[in-house]
């Protein structure tokens, strides 16, 4: 994991010549639309320390998705809270964010917005925190946002898609 966080600090530090070399570190999860639910999350526990890592359960059922996917560590056994249709892949992060949560912290890499594989950083929360007071939160959050319940990424509209890519040119580091 300090690798990882070397590799985020030397971004943030120049993110303009950094950003073609972080872009193929290991410090990025890359989620592509149509990868499985379940690879999605076997991708983030090859961050997470052993103790942390989440085992998955598929379980066939008659809705029109076919399928209910658990996360499970120790005792914990939590469903992915997806729509009587479908899964999608905000759901499955937003729903790893909160199995993980408060220990880790999944931030979406925002110059990987527009795309149709987006990519993220997991970090230890209090590791977000300590780059937040050395950078500064703004820079921080500007280049690696924090998931929440109302995080929209692979769902966003195109038109939302353009309308953020414009706001962030506005406010270039």
């Amino acid at each position: 994991m300090n690798r990882i966080i070397e590799k985020i600090e030397q971004f943030l530090k120049n993110p303009s010549v950094e950003n073609e070399s972080f872009w193929n570190s290991e410090a990025l999860v890359w989620v592509d639309w149509r990868d499985f639910d379940e690879s999605i999350v076997e991708n983030f526990n090859e961050y997470l320390l052993e103790v942390d890592k989440i085992n998955v359960e598929l379980v066939e059922n008659d809705k029109p998705r076919c399928v209910d996917i658990f996360l499970i560590k120790d005792d914990v056994k939590k469903a992915v809270p997806y729509d009587e249709e479908r899964t999608d892949r905000d759901t499955t992060l937003k729903a790893v964010q909160d199995f993980i949560a408060p220990k880790y912290q999944i931030r979406w890499y925002m110059d990987s917005l527009g795309g149709d594989t987006l990519a993220f950083s997991v970090l230890l929360a209090e590791k977000w925190l300590q780059l937040e007071k050395e950078y500064g939160q703004e820079k921080v959050t500007y280049f690696f946002a924090p998931l929440s319940h109302d995080s929209v990424m692979f769902n966003m509209d195109i038109d939302e898609v353009f309308d953020l890519l414009e706001k962030r040119k506005q406010n270039v580091y």
